[in-house]
């Protein structure tokens, strides 16, 4: 996906905000990213919104209109403010390296769930693998690019590893509230029993051994796309 810049390109009426020449904002990561002291006229965004989901992915097809158009006028008659949608570069934050999991090619065997309790001190797997609507399902931390865990702690105890990138817990803050557990969308966090806090998986310090050594291929570690899960 691409980082998109919408910036004003030209004013061939009167713009009584006013919108000026070289004002812009930008999208990253789905949000909208005003600069201090400037803003976007409400009016114009209504119309440049549709087509901003649409400039931030690549379109492989030659006869579509998106690829090729650029520029957008605000609907006001008597302003005319045109805005030039600027694509930035491939967009990497939202699609890191992270867990996927293929569960049609799980046979169920569980040497993910062995390899990984005898990895970790406690001695307590992070995966599980079981049955979930008739079908194998390895359950694990996905290293979601926008992790739900990490907005859902009230008390800082959880962010991303700068070397390795996994979501990692700061034990000495973390209260056992257990609102990363219910935020996790694919209910792979669970506290450990031993000390109450979370446990999540750290990718085993950046060489994941169940990813090593599953036979089947059901878990990977690479970019997500709209077919993993």
């Amino acid at each position: 996906m691409y980082d998109l810049r919408v910036v004003v390109d030209e004013v061939r009426g009167f713009c009584d905000l006013p919108m000026e020449v070289g004002d812009y904002f930008e999208i990253r990561r789905g949000k909208i990213l005003i600069p201090d002291g400037k803003y976007v006229c409400l009016w114009a965004l209504q119309s440049i919104m549709p087509i901003l989901p649409l400039k931030e992915r690549k379109i492989a097809e030659e006869n579509d209109w998106v690829p090729n158009t650029a520029k957008i006028a605000c609907p006001d008659p008597a302003g005319m403010v045109i805005y030039r949608i600027i694509q930035l570069g491939e967009e990497q934050s939202n699609e890191i390296d992270r867990i996927l999991v293929k569960p049609e090619s799980c046979n169920g065997c569980g040497t993910c769930e062995q390899l990984c309790s005898e990895k970790h001190h406690d001695n307590i797997s992070r995966i599980r693998v079981g049955r979930i609507n008739g079908q194998n399902m390895p359950t694990i931390c996905r290293q979601c690019g926008t992790a739900p865990c990490v907005h859902a702690c009230s008390y800082d105890a959880l962010k991303r590893d700068e070397n390795t990138k996994a979501i990692v817990i700061l034990e000495e803050r973390c209260k056992s509230c257990g609102d990363c557990i219910q935020s996790c969308p694919f209910s792979a966090m669970i506290l450990n029993p031993k000390t109450g806090k979370p446990l999540i998986c750290d990718l085993c310090g950046g060489d994941p051994v169940c990813i090593k050594n599953c036979p089947t291929g059901a878990i990977a570690y690479g970019r997500g796309n709209k077919n993993s899960r």
